[in-house]
């Protein structure tokens, strides 16, 4: 279950990890660097301009401001233009001689090499445009979430890029009914969508509609169309969803054994099978609850317990040694009154040790 909830968040994960290393490049040494490391520089701000335009709900939710009044494109042809935009940038990131790169862009290139691997992977084999209306509800209600629940620009200016994205929010779903092949729907997924579906005018009344009056003249008449033309659009998609998808759904939620080994591995970024992680996973399950239980019984020998601690333990016994440690773990907190001034303390304990010995670099 671990391994698939790792699985379900990777589109969401994997590119935060990469565009902060790749970032990364920007503040590294001013010395002249080979012409191998400015060709990957280049190439990888390309690909961070490029994904943050293909990609604009997430560049938003990431921080990345320009594209706050666009919505990905999930026609034919925007699939096209991701996956050709992909596809180049492959084809140029494997031109450069990785060894010619100095150690730190050897490794930033390996983990593009396999992002840029996994959205095309994602696109041509996962399909989860054509199967999974999901998709579709997360990203319209991002659109509209990720620009209104963040004070990052004053709120007339949030306000007039949420009535782009309303405006092209019909435009979303519309794809969706295209685009999903009802035999390759799961019934599950499209159940769940037909419930969420309103969830979208939620958010509109939350956000939108009690700020409105921030804007006006042309401004205010152009939100005040959206979200009039947004409400029928979900109403429109509510009735496709209740009438046609839901009693026709009939696809398999599973993946099946090769694509769920290969969305393992491009997620993870690594060549260990299932039955290797599996393996590791349990290896290491064990030698920290051994360790828990060897600092569990010192703590309960202190404390006086008169809970059994057996040299040998069988898992029973194991679990009631632990959490007879972990009662009195449990019992040391502040109280309610104190508990501010206690996250203070901690916080400065945790920032002062994390500075000493170097770990990350913590800001002012």
């Amino acid at each position: 279950m671990e391994i698939n909830r790792l699985l379900m968040t990777r589109r969401f994960m994997l590119p935060f990890m990469v565009l902060a290393l790749l970032g990364a490049c920007a503040q590294r040494s001013t010395a002249p660097a080979p012409a191998a490391d400015d060709t990957f520089a280049a190439l990888a701000q390309r690909w961070l301009d490029g994904w943050m335009a293909v990609n604009p709900v997430a560049a938003t939710q990431i921080g990345d401001h320009r594209f706050d009044d666009t919505l990905d494109d999930l026609s034919a042809a925007g699939r096209t233009r991701a996956l050709e935009f992909s596809r180049g940038l492959l084809r140029d990131l494997d031109a450069i001689d990785r060894q010619a790169l100095n150690r730190e862009n050897q490794v930033d290139a390996s983990i593009l090499h396999n992002q840029i691997e996994a959205d095309t992977w994602s696109l041509e084999t996962l399909q989860s445009w054509a199967w999974d209306p999901q998709v579709y509800n997360d990203l319209a209600g991002g659109a509209i979430y990720s620009l209104m629940a963040r004070e990052f620009a004053p709120l007339p200016q949030r306000l007039k890029a949420a009535t782009a994205r309303m405006q092209a929010i019909p435009r979303l779903l519309s794809q969706a009914r295209q685009n999903l092949d009802m035999k390759r729907v799961p019934k599950v997924n499209a159940e769940t969508v037909a419930r969420q579906n309103a969830g979208l005018i939620d958010l509109v009344d939350q956000f939108i509609t009690p700020n409105a009056a921030q804007l006006s003249g042309d401004d205010r008449a152009q939100l005040d169309a959206a979200v009039a033309a947004l409400r029928s659009a979900v109403a429109e998609h509510q009735q496709w969803l209740d009438k046609q998808l839901v009693p026709n759904a009939a696809g398999d939620f599973r993946l099946g054994q090769k694509r769920y080994d290969e969305k393992l591995r491009l997620a993870l970024n690594s060549s260990l099978s299932r039955q290797q992680i599996r393996q590791r996973a349990e290896a290491e399950l064990s030698r920290v609850r051994s360790e828990m239980y060897g600092i569990a019984t010192e703590i309960l020998a202190k404390r006086g317990s008169r809970v059994a601690i057996p040299s040998q333990p069988d898992a029973g016994q194991l679990q009631r040694v632990i959490e007879a440690a972990l009662e009195y773990a449990y019992a040391d907190r502040p109280g309610r009154d104190q508990v501010v001034e206690f996250a203070k303390q901690t916080l400065a304990e945790a920032t002062r040790f994390t500075r000493e010995h170097d770990l990350v670099t913590v800001p002012d």
